[in-house]
């Protein structure tokens, strides 16, 4: 007996082939379960995150979401399903490394002026 997939990923693709649209979708979709952190930058949810797949706009979704938050879960079904977007199984998501390291890049402050 084979283990349920504990990640899937919902892929922008129409059954005709084509990318959904708006292009940021997976952002927007992926926003309502996000949140600001203690520094107050806007995270992603660990449980639904927005992924590129083959150069495909997908999100990726963690099935524990399920349990973790019923109504969210079915929000990100829903929304799937109603746009008959492709949903593909764990066994074809690349996971992200767990050594990958994320460098925060500090732009230097521009100071605007104006021509009256």
């Amino acid at each position: 007996m084979q283990a349920e997939s504990e990640t899937f990923l919902i892929l922008g693709i129409t059954p005709e082939g084509r990318p959904f649209r708006p292009s940021d979708w997976a952002e927007r979709l992926c926003g309502a379960l996000a949140s600001y952190d203690n520094r107050g930058r806007w995270v992603y949810s660990n449980y639904a995150q927005p992924v590129i797949y083959q150069g495909k706009i997908g999100v990726r979704v963690e099935k524990i979401l399920q349990d973790a938050d019923p109504a969210a879960y079915q929000f990100i079904m829903a929304f799937a399903s109603g746009n008959r977007l492709k949903i593909e199984p764990e066994e074809e998501v690349i996971h992200p490394q767990e050594s990958a390291v994320v460098q925060e890049i500090v732009l230097p402050a521009r100071k605007l002026t104006f021509a009256i």
